[in-house]
């Protein structure tokens, strides 16, 4: 089981961030990304998130070295209602109101996800809401280890680990640590999400 952090400096924060807003996005796979105005607005909108999750306990890393993080919760743990209010002004002022009104009006258009749905029929889940690998330690398995902490859980629930990712990179590399791709979701031409799942009965 991974090291559950309930403290981060500044600069680890923007570790977090940088580690996302670097990833390489093509013309034709621009996920998510395309919401955010630059690189700088992407890395704002993770470390705020990254806050959110340390508030509400969800935030876990590989060890005292901090390789790699992985933000998750179960479907009966509490604070989920903290965590959406501690992100919604991160959402604006990141995004801005229109590319609010944008992610919104997207996410609507791409359909409901496999953890929104799970969730709906109330089915026990862990759900992975944010996975990251520091720069310096990129490239060396910490993916695989980080993803383990999070399946741990699910082993001990007995239960599915859920995920959202909006690259097919991402996507591929969440298969090749063992997670089934679902269902694609388009929001636009050039973007999707991918809906990804780990079984555990």
């Amino acid at each position: 089981m991974g090291i559950k952090v309930t403290s981060l400096t500044e600069k680890e924060i923007e570790a977090i961030g940088e580690a996302f807003a670097g990833h390489p996005y093509p013309a034709d796979d621009q996920g998510m990304a395309m919401l955010f105005p630059d690189r700088e607005s992407i890395k704002a909108y993770i470390c705020g998130y990254v806050r959110a999750a340390l508030k509400c306990n969800w935030l876990y890393t590989t060890s005292e070295k901090h390789e790699a993080f992985v933000v998750f919760c179960h479907t009966q743990d509490k604070h989920r209602f903290r965590f959406l209010l501690s992100l919604v002004p991160v959402i604006f002022r990141t995004m801005g109101f229109k590319g609010a009104m944008r992610y919104m009006k997207l996410v609507g258009r791409s359909g409901k996800s496999y953890h929104e749905e799970l969730a709906k029929a109330k089915k026990p889940h862990v759900y992975v809401a944010l996975l990251a690998v520091t720069k310096p330690w990129q490239g060396q398995g910490y993916m695989r280890k980080v993803i383990d902490i999070a399946y741990e859980e699910g082993r001990r629930r007995h239960c599915p680990v859920v995920l959202e990712t909006d690259a097919k990179l991402k996507r591929d590399k969440y298969v090749s640590v063992g997670m089934t791709c679902v269902r694609e979701r388009k929001c636009t031409d050039n973007a999707s999400m991918y809906d990804m799942v780990k079984e555990f009965n």
